[in-house]
């Protein structure tokens, strides 16, 4: 729910930019059906309250903002172009009181449109670059492979001093490829200021993408404790056997690492069971709705300190 109106933009390419501020649960906004709905509504209202005022004006009250780009499948009005978003952008970049940010694309444009959509989300990005004030940020549903977040938001990711929380969800840029997979996180590991949290939920996250993550992060010195998860992704063993080479690291920086939904099976398991052997520092493991049999959930049995979950 949005406590408060929408303000949006219609572009000359038929796409919607919509801003929904003070959402309780910004999550559960992400359903495809659901920002549809809501995009709708703002085309038939599209002069109500403009969040984009408050947002311009610094309104203390506004901490989360939720932006979506998403293909008009109504109406053909040029109401604004490209300008307009990279003023957005600007307007959020200067912001100090935005704590939450979440960009969602909620739609399967074809090649064509992703091409302009993704010039259209750079210039948006250029703005935001400078905002100094985030704590959250949510990324869902950039799914297509030109989508490359971590690109158009390197310089925030590797600046923003009170960055803790980033989530990857069903897709989010950084899907496709083990390239896009070191763009999204290189610059997250760069920063001085510690990140408490890294998600990736839906987001295809297979073998190859996980070998390019942890080979980022054990490139990198002892991290502050850290939180990973990679729930729904599809990697295996390949994957589990990257993992349990960081787990063995003196530069581990995990606490807790939670791979639900993945297609680890019984090797996987021996892998990481007697990589926890020689960790110290991992406190919590989750392998809920995984391919283990029986045999696979044994080889845990005190093996570590660490908690092994069967449950998320």
């Amino acid at each position: 729910r949005a406590q408060a109106t929408s303000f949006h933009l219609l572009s000359s390419t038929r796409y919607t930019l919509s801003v929904i501020a003070n959402c309780h649960h910004p999550i559960a906004l992400i359903s495809p059906l659901k920002m549809d709905l809501l995009t709708h509504i703002f085309d038939e209202n599209p002069q109500t309250l403009p969040n984009y005022q408050r947002i311009k004006r610094n309104d203390p009250n506004l901490r989360r903002v939720v932006v979506t780009i998403a293909k008009n499948q109504r109406s053909k009005k040029s109401i604004c172009a490209a300008a307009d978003i990279a003023q957005l952008g600007r307007e959020i970049g200067r912001n100090t009181a935005l704590t939450d940010l979440l960009l969602d694309d909620v739609n399967c444009l074809d090649h064509g449109d992703v091409v302009l959509a993704c010039h259209m989300f750079s210039l948006l990005c250029a703005g935001i670059n400078s905002n100094r004030t985030i704590e959250e940020l949510t990324i869902s549903n950039f799914s297509h492979n030109q989508w490359k977040i971590g690109y158009c938001l390197g310089p925030f990711l590797a600046n923003s001093p009170n960055l803790r929380s980033v989530c990857v969800m069903t897709g989010g840029g950084c899907t496709k490829s083990a390239d896009n997979m070191r763009l999204l996180v290189e610059p997250l590991l760069e920063r001085n200021a510690p990140l408490e949290e890294l998600c990736f939920i839906e987001s295809g996250v297979d073998d190859d993408m996980v070998v390019a993550l942890v080979d980022v992060f054990l490139k990198k010195p002892r991290l502050v404790p850290i939180k990973l998860q990679i729930a729904g992704g599809e990697f295996g063993i390949v994957g589990c056997k990257a993992i349990a080479t960081l787990l063995k690291s003196p530069n581990c920086p995990m606490e807790t690492l939670d791979i639900p939904g993945n297609c680890i099976e019984d090797d996987g398991a021996v892998c990481l069971a007697n990589a926890l052997k020689k960790n110290g520092v991992l406190k919590e493991l989750c392998l809920a709705e995984n391919r283990m049999t029986s045999n696979g959930w044994k080889v845990f049995d005190n093996k570590s300190t660490c908690h092994v979950s069967r449950q998320q």
